[in-house]
C-alpha cells in the first residue's frame, strides 16, 4: 500500500443532532461528529451536472467529484484542470487500506457541456460489494497523483442488512478512544456519553422486549457480558449496586397509552426508583407509559434501563437542560392523550391517576388538573395554591387537617404544583409547553396554569388524587443559596412582570386567604337534603345530584348539608366532592344550624330538598341570611302520594301523615317551588295561584344498549324498596300481572331490582320472577333486557325508573299513575296500560316483537334527548332560581 501519498482526513465541525428517541430500531446508527450519516437508502448521491457546473465556476478549480457510493456502484469524475489532456488515476480506499486504482477516462457528455475540458474524465466501479463486505466502511476516493480527496469523499457506507461485526465494534471503540484522549473537562465527554447511553438503552429495550420484557438484571448473562466487556471497577460497582439493591420493575406494555407520565430526573436514583416502585404498587386502570428524562445524571440512573421494562422509556438529554427543558423534552416523546408531569420525589396512593383522568371526563372545561399533595408523615402539603398580588404564592391547606371539608372537594385554583400536573397533550403542544423563560426551574408550572386560564380553560385540583411529595429532596429548600432553589426568587420576579396586570385583582399576601382561595367563586348555594344522595339507589337522589350539577354550571359554588345525618357516607360523599361539591360533615359540623351560625360568607341561594327540610329550615334561612333566594323542591307531593296510598292500601303503613295545609304552608315561605311533573305543577297552581311553581325535571343521558335484540331477553321492575309505593308495585306485578305474562309466553323472565327489599318482596321469588335486590351497575343489567315494567298503583312526581329505561333504549310498559305528569309523546302513549290484562299483553308484545320494540325504543330515546338534556335542565333551573322570573 502506498502510504507515502496518504493524507490525513481532517475532522469537520459537528453536524449530528441527538433525537433521544429510545424505542428499539428507531434511532440512527452512531456516528462521530466528522462522519455524515447516509440517507434513508444508505447512499450519498450528488447530481453530476451540479458537480460539473460547480467545477467550471469555482474560483479554485476542483479536481473532481464523487457522485455516488453504494454497495452497487461507486462513480464520479476527476481531472487535472492545469492539463486537461492528462488522464487522472483515482485511488479508492477502505479507511487506510487501498482497494484499487482506476483510470478516470470515461466520456461524460454532461461534463463537456458544463465546460469541464473534453468531458473524458469519468470513472465507475460496478458492484464493489465484494470489496466492502462488512457492516460499516469508510470509503475514501482521492486523486493518485497528489493524494487530494475528491469532493464528496470520504463517506461512511453502511450495509442495512449487516449485523454487528468487528468493523462496527472497531468504530465504536475508536470513537470512544478519540473522545477520551482529547477530553480535558468532564463536560467534554457529555455528548459522547449521551450518545453511547442512548444506543445502550435502545439495545436494552429491544433485548428486554425479545426476552418477554424481563429486565436485564434478571438475565444470568449479565455477568458474562460485564466480563466480556472488561468494564472498569467503577462501572462494575455501579451495576452491582443496582443488581443487589434494586429489584426489577416491569410495567405492562402499552401500545396506545391514555396517559404519558413524564418524570424529569437528575441523580438521586434511589428517589426515582422509589417513585417507579410506588407506581407499580398502585397501578391505575387506565393505560399509561412512563418517560424518565435523565438530565445527565452521574449515578445509578445511567443504568436505569437495567431495572425497568415494559411501558417505560428512558430519554437522556445531550447536556444538562434543567427541569423546564427536561419536561418539554420528555413531552416530545409522549404518545398519550394526556401528559402527566410527575416529580421523581413522589410516592403514589391508590387511584391517583384514574381520578385525574376521570376529572377530564366528568368536570366541564378542565384545562389542567393537579393532585392533593401530602408530606411523608401524612400531613397536608397543599391542595392547589394561591398567588398573591405581588406574585408570591401560598400552598393552600399547608399543615392543615387533610380531612377538613375545605380541602376535600374539587375546586378551581390559581395554580397546581408541577409535582403532579396533568393536561391534554394537544393543549400542552398548542401552548408550546413550559416556557423556557423560566429555565432552568420554578414558576414554569404557575405560568402554564395562568396561560391555560387565559384561553378560557379551568385549572382545578382533584383531592381524590393523592400523592406524597417529599418536598425538597430534588432541589433543596434554600432559596438564597447557590443551588437550584435560588431560581425560585429569580423567576418570581419574571412571573410578576409578565402577569402583573392579572395579579392586580388579587389580594396582598395573607389577606383573607379563605376568600382568596375561592377567587373564582361568584355565587354560593347551600343544598340541603336529608342525607347524602345515593343516585344509584333512588330517583330522588339522582334528581338532587343533577340539580347540583346544573347549579355549578350556572356558576354557583355548591355546599351540600345533610340535615339528618352529618356523617361522611362514602363513596357517595366522596363522589360529590370529586365533582366539585363541598360537603360538610362531622366532626367539623354537627348540624345545619351550626353551619348557618358559622357561615363567614352568606349564601346567595339555599336549595331545600323535600318537605321535611323546607318546613324546618325555611324560616332559619330568613333569620340568618336575609335576602337570600330560597328554593323548595318537593321531590313529590307528600299529601297527594299519601292520599293515594290510603285509597289503595287503607293506611299509611307507619309513615307520618303530611297534611296538604302543612306542605303548601312550607311552599309559601320560599321564593320558588320546584316540582318534577306537570300534573303536580298544575295542581299547586290551582291550590294557590300565588305560589311561584316551576316544573323542572333532571338531566338524563341517553345510553342505548349496543346488544342486539336477539341477544337480550326478559324484563325488570326497578325501584328502591324503602319507598312504599315500590313495594306495592312489586307485589302487584307478582300477584296480578306476572301470572298473565306466563300464560301468554312462559319463556319470558322477570326481575325485581332495587335496594333494601323487605321480606314481603323477597317472598315474591317464584317461577319466571327473580328478586335480584340492589344491582351496583344498573346499566349492565338494563343492556341485557328487552323492556321494563312500572306497575305503580299510587305515588306522585316524575318516575326516574321510566326515564332510565327509555334512556337505555328499552320500552317501558307502565300504569297511568306511573305515566302521570311525564307528557309522553303520542308514539309512547301506547305503553300505558290500565288493567293487569292490558299490561301483560303489551309487555309480551314489546318483548317478542323486534320491530315494535325498535320503534318504541327510538321514540323513547328521542324523547329523552329533547326533554331531559343538560342544556334544558340548566335553563329551567336558571328560571327557577332567578328572582325576576318569579311570578
Amino acid at each position: 500500500m502506498d502510504k507515502k501519498k496518504r493524507r490525513k482526513v481532517k475532522d469537520q465541525p459537528a453536524q449530528s443532532s441527538y433525537d433521544n428517541e429510545l424505542l428499539p430500531n428507531e434511532g440512527e446508527p452512531p456516528a462521530n461528529d466528522s462522519e455524515p450519516l447516509p440517507d434513508d437508502d444508505h447512499l450519498f448521491a450528488v447530481d453530476p451536472t451540479e458537480g460539473a457546473m460547480a467545477a467550471a465556476s469555482a474560483p479554485h478549480p476542483t479536481v473532481g467529484n464523487v457522485d455516488i457510493i453504494t454497495h452497487e456502484r461507486i462513480a464520479g469524475w476527476a481531472w487535472n484542470p492545469n492539463d486537461p489532456r492528462e488522464t487522472v488515476t483515482v485511488e479508492i480506499y477502505d479507511g487506510a487500506d487501498l482497494l484499487m486504482r482506476i483510470r478516470a477516462d470515461n466520456f461524460r457528455e454532461d461534463l463537456r457541456d458544463a465546460g469541464v475540458g473534453t468531458g473524458r474524465y469519468g470513472f465507475e466501479v460496478p458492484n464493489p460489494s465484494a470489496l466492502l463486505p462488512l457492516a460499516r466502511h469508510q470509503v475514501v476516493v482521492r486523486r493518485a497523483s497528489d493524494g487530494v480527496d475528491l469532493t464528496g469523499s470520504p463517506q461512511w457506507l453502511q450495509r442495512p442488512d449487516a449485523g454487528f461485526d468487528f468493523s462496527l465494534s472497531r468504530f465504536l471503540d475508536s470513537a470512544a478512544s478519540v473522545t477520551s484522549a482529547v477530553a480535558r473537562w468532564p463536560e467534554d465527554l457529555d455528548e459522547q456519553l449521551t450518545l453511547t447511553l442512548r444506543v445502550l438503552n435502545q439495545l436494552l429495550n429491544l433485548r428486554n422486549s425479545l426476552n418477554t420484557n424481563k429486565p436485564m438484571l434478571s438475565d444470568p448473562r449479565l455477568q458474562d457480558m460485564l466480563h466480556d466487556a472488561e468494564v472498569s471497577d467503577w462501572t462494575r460497582e455501579l451495576i452491582t449496586k443496582i443488581e443487589t439493591e434494586y429489584a426489577p420493575i416491569q410495567f405492562e406494555p402499552a401500545d396506545d397509552p391514555v396517559v404519558s407520565i413524564v418524570i424529569p430526573v437528575y441523580n438521586k436514583f434511589r428517589t426515582t426508583y422509589n417513585c417507579l416502585k410506588s407506581i407499580s404498587e398502585n397501578l391505575p386502570k387506565c393505560s399509561f407509559e412512563i418517560i424518565v428524562v435523565d438530565d445527565c445524571s452521574r449515578d445509578e440512573t445511567l443504568f436505569a434501563g437495567f431495572i425497568a421494562s415494559g411501558a417505560f422509556k428512558l430519554v437522556r438529554n445531550p447536556k444538562n437542560l434543567g427541569f423546564v427543558r427536561s419536561c418539554n423534552a420528555g413531552a416530545s416523546h409522549a404518545r398519550g392523550k394526556y401528559v402527566l408531569f410527575l416529580n421523581n420525589d413522589t410516592l403514589l396512593r391508590p387511584k391517583w391517576l384514574d381520578e385525574l383522568v376521570a376529572t377530564f371526563d366528568n368536570v366541564p372545561n378542565v384545562g389542567i388538573v393537579g393532585s392533593k399533595l401530602f408530606f411523608e408523615d401524612g400531613s397536608l402539603q397543599e391542595v392547589g395554591g394561591i398567588i398573591w398580588r405581588l406574585g408570591d404564592g401560598w400552598n393552600w391547606g399547608r399543615q392543615g387537617d387533610p380531612n377538613d371539608p375545605r380541602f376535600c372537594f374539587l375546586r378551581d385554583s390559581d395554580y397546581v404544583s408541577g409535582a403532579a400536573l396533568m393536561l391534554e397533550r394537544e393543549l400542552f403542544e398548542r401552548l408550546n409547553g413550559f416556557d423556557d423563560y423560566y429555565a432552568p426551574a420554578y414558576y414554569e408550572d404557575t405560568d402554564l396554569c395562568f396561560r391555560v386560564r387565559a384561553i378560557g380553560k379551568r385549572v382545578v385540583v382533584q383531592p381524590a388524587s393523592e400523592v406524597v411529595h417529599l418536598e425538597g429532596v430534588s432541589a433543596g429548600t434554600d432559596v438564597r443559596g447557590t443551588g437550584m432553589k435560588r431560581y425560585q426568587l429569580i423567576n418570581h420576579r419574571k412571573f410578576f412582570e409578565r402577569w402583573k396586570d392579572v395579579l392586580s385583582t388579587h389580594r396582598f399576601n395573607a389577606e383573607q386567604p379563605e376568600l382568596e382561595a375561592e377567587r373564582t367563586v361568584k355565587r354560593r348555594a347551600y343544598f340541603i337534603d336529608d342525607t347524602v344522595p345515593t343516585p344509584d339507589q333512588d330517583a330522588g337522589s339522582n334528581a338532587a345530584l343533577q340539580h347540583m350539577l346544573a347549579l355549578m354550571r350556572l356558576g354557583y359554588k355548591v355546599t351540600f348539608l345533610p340535615a339528618d345525618n352529618m356523617a361522611q357516607i362514602n363513596p357517595y360523599t366522596a363522589n360529590l366532592q370529586k365533582l366539585g361539591v363541598e360537603c360538610l360533615y362531622a366532626p367539623y359540623y354537627w348540624s345545619v344550624e351550626e353551619v348557618f351560625r358559622k357561615a363567614r360568607v352568606k349564601p346567595d341561594l339555599v336549595y331545600l330538598h323535600r318537605f321535611a327540610n323546607a318546613s324546618k329550615y325555611a324560616n332559619l334561612v330568613r333569620q340568618h341570611f336575609p335576602g337570600c333566594f330560597t328554593v323548595f323542591n318537593v321531590a313529590d307531593l307528600h299529601f297527594l302520594r299519601q292520599q293515594r296510598e290510603i285509597a289503595v292500601e287503607g293506611s299509611l303503613n307507619g309513615s307520618a301523615r303530611v297534611s296538604e295545609e302543612a306542605e303548601i304552608a312550607a311552599m309559601r315561605q320560599v321564593d320558588s317551588v320546584i316540582v318534577h311533573s306537570t300534573v303536580e305543577a298544575e295542581l299547586l297552581r290551582r291550590k294557590d295561584p300565588k305560589l311561584r311553581v316551576h316544573m323542572v325535571p333532571w338531566t338524563v343521558l341517553p345510553r342505548p344498549s349496543g346488544t342486539p335484540f336477539n341477544a337480550r331477553s326478559g324484563y325488570a321492575f326497578v325501584g328502591g324498596y324503602s319507598h312504599r309505593p315500590n313495594v306495592d308495585a312489586a307485589m302487584y306485578l307478582a300477584r296480578d300481572i306476572a301470572p298473565l305474562i306466563r300464560k301468554i309466553d312462559p319463556e319470558i323472565s322477570g326481575y325485581l331490582v332495587g335496594s333494601k327489599p323487605p321480606r314481603e318482596v323477597e317472598a315474591l321469588e317464584g317461577e319466571n320472577l327473580t328478586v335480584l335486590g340492589f344491582v351496583p351497575d344498573l346499566s349492565v343489567l338494563l343492556q341485557r333486557l328487552r323492556c321494563t315494567a312500572v306497575p305503580l298503583r299510587y305515588g306522585a312526581g316524575l318516575k326516574g325508573k321510566i326515564l332510565e329505561s327509555l334512556a337505555h333504549g328499552l320500552p317501558c310498559v307502565m300504569t297511568e299513575v306511573a305515566a302521570e305528569g311525564m307528557n309522553l309523546p303520542s308514539e309512547l302513549e301506547w305503553l300505558v296500560a290500565r288493567t293487569p290484562e292490558e299490561f301483560a299483553k303489551k309487555l309480551c308484545a314489546v318483548h317478542d316483537d323486534e320491530t315494535l320494540n325498535g320503534k318504541l325504543a327510538a321514540a323513547g330515546l328521542n324523547f329523552i334527548r329533547k326533554s331531559f338534556s343538560g342544556e334544558v335542565i340548566q335553563r329551567l333551573i336558571a328560571e327557577a332560581t332567578t328572582r325576576q322570573n318569579a311570578p
